[in-house]
Order: C-alpha cells, then sequence, then structure tokens
C-alpha cells in the first residue's frame, strides 16, 4: 500500500517514517469469512487479504526475535521471520540473553518476541523486558510445556502475578466459537484471529495460572485449549490509561513456531499478532 506524504516520528524509534494509509485489510477482526474466493485444508480463507495486516504495511518499524530456547534449529525461524518481512517489518533474531538484551537496550524494536527456555542464565533480561514494555514496547511471550516457561513465567509473574505451568499433550485444532475466549477448545472474537476460523493448539502446552479474578481481567484469555486450560491471552492497555504501555501476548505452544507452521492457520495467527502487538495507530505523533 502507498503512505501519505506527511512524515511523523514513530514512538520509539528514531526513525522517521511515513504513516500508511492503511494498515489493516477490511477483514480486519472477522473470523468466520464465508465469502473467500478459496479455503485450505483446514477451512480457514485463501490469500493474504485475509490476514490482519496489509502487506507492506509495516516498513519503517522492527522485531526483535529472542529465541532463548536452543532447541529450534537457527534455520527453522525462517519461515517466520520471511512471513514478517512480507508485512514491512525488519527482524533481528537473536539466540542469548546478553545479546537480546543488548538489543532491547538499544531502542531500535517496537515489538520483540522472546521464546522461553528452561532457566534464566541472566536475570537482567527480565528487567530490560520490564522497562522496553513500560516505555511503548510490545511483547509477544512463548513458552511450552514446563520446565520451557521460565522467562514467560518470571515477567508475568512480576507484571502480573500471573505464573506459567503445565505439560499437557493438545495437538488438536481450535474452533471459533462467537464470545468462545473461554470455552474448551475454541477461541473468540479478536484481530489476533482475522482471517482465522480453526487453529492449531499445539502439541505439549502449558497455561497461565491466575494469582485472582483481577489478573485474569486484566491478562485476558482469548483462546482456551482442549483441555480447558486458557492457552492465548492478551494484555491491551486501557485507552484511558495514561502510561505508555506495549500489548502483551501469550502463546503456551511455541513448537507451533519450526514443528507446526502448516498446521490450521498457525502462520496467519502469528503473523496477525505481531501486527496487533505493534499498535500501529498509536505509533505516529
Amino acid at each position: 500500500p502507498s503512505s501519505s506524504s506527511n512524515t511523523t516520528t514513530v514512538s520509539s524509534n528514531t526513525a522517521t517514517i511515513s504513516a500508511p494509509l492503511q494498515a489493516y485489510n477490511d477483514v480486519k477482526g472477522k473470523s468466520d469469512i464465508t465469502d473467500a474466493l478459496a479455503y485450505d485444508c483446514h477451512w480457514n480463507p485463501v490469500g493474504r487479504e485475509y490476514d490482519l495486516g496489509r502487506d507492506g504495511a509495516f516498513m519503517g518499524f522492527s522485531i526483535l526475535i529472542g529465541q532463548l530456547y536452543s532447541g529450534i534449529p537457527h534455520t527453522d525461524m525462517h519461515r517466520s521471520i520471511d512471513a514478517l518481512k512480507v508485512k514491512g517489518f525488519h527482524v533481528k533474531h537473536v539466540t542469548t540473553e546478553d545479546e537480546c538484551i543488548k538489543e532491547l537496550d538499544s531502542n531500535q524494536y517496537q515489538v520483540v518476541w522472546i521464546i522461553s527456555d528452561t532457566k534464566i542464565g541472566n536475570r537482567d533480561i527480565i528487567s530490560s523486558l520490564t522497562t522496553f514494555q513500560s516505555n511503548g514496547g510490545a511483547i509477544f511471550l512463548f513458552a511450552d510445556n514446563t520446565p520451557y516457561v521460565s522467562h514467560a513465567n518470571e515477567f508475568l509473574g512480576k507484571t502480573f502475578g500471573v505464573t506459567v505451568e503445565g505439560d499437557y499433550h493438545g495437538a488438536t485444532t481450535l474452533t471459533y466459537a462467537e464470545n468462545g475466549h473461554q470455552q474448551k477448545g475454541h477461541f473468540g472474537q479478536h484481530e489476533i484471529f482475522t482471517g482465522v476460523k480453526n487453529l492449531y493448539e499445539g502439541v505439549t502446552i502449558c497455561h497461565p495460572v491466575y494469582s485472582s479474578e483481577g489478573s485474569r481481567k486484566t491478562f485476558v484469555p482469548i483462546a482456551t485449549a482442549s483441555d480447558g486450560n486458557t492457552c492465548i491471552a492478551v494484555y491491551d492497555p486501557p485507552a484511558s490509561s495514561t502510561s505508555n504501555e506495549g500489548r502483551i501476548c501469550l502463546d503456551c505452544g511455541f513448537t507451533k513456531l519450526y514443528c507446526n507452521w502448516d498446521a490450521a492457520g498457525t502462520a496467519r495467527y502469528i503473523v496477525n499478532a505481531s501486527c496487533w502487538l505493534l499498535r500501529i495507530e498509536n505509533r505516529f505523533t
């Protein structure tokens, strides 16, 4: 898509870029799309016009991928990186906590992915993430079965009083249902699920444990695994908030990033979530 001629400064970045005329496709927020020209074998509509973000609309924005879990071959991340680049994102991929901290502190990124490992080696990673998010950076947290939850668990515990645990063998497909956010085996309406009617839940998955009903209302479940536990949750700072906090998304089955990229809805959901996390409509001043 074309860009407007007026340049504006992007928050949390020193670059000056033009605001896109329209960052999102017309189907924004719709999962049950009945008039697509074609559907894949999972009955999700075929074509990038059914994604949340328009191709190329996110040029000038950067995503840092902190792959702290070492079990993913580096070459297996290229499909997710390539998919993000189609939307216009610049992507940097690092594999150690020290590299991740250095990049987070550079103020060059608007979104960071954190793929959790079994333990935290450098505890400064949590304070760097906290500072990043409180200054407007968005975080996509990935966890899997215990013990591959450490970074997500530590950050969410500090931020919301939410812990992450569990080792459920899922490997089934979740289905969209109106208001289905907390229905077993379903997900509900959310921009992250644009163009996704069926979504693979992951293989071995964990779930968030809420310390209070208040924490559940703040860090909101939007998808429920086939065992009845939350498997995707989000934090969206209220519009009335005077803080500059970034959005947060938790995914509880990160093997989908490399083992199940072609499973139901995975690629679209991951890229949609990254576009939503950016909150592009608030990035121009």
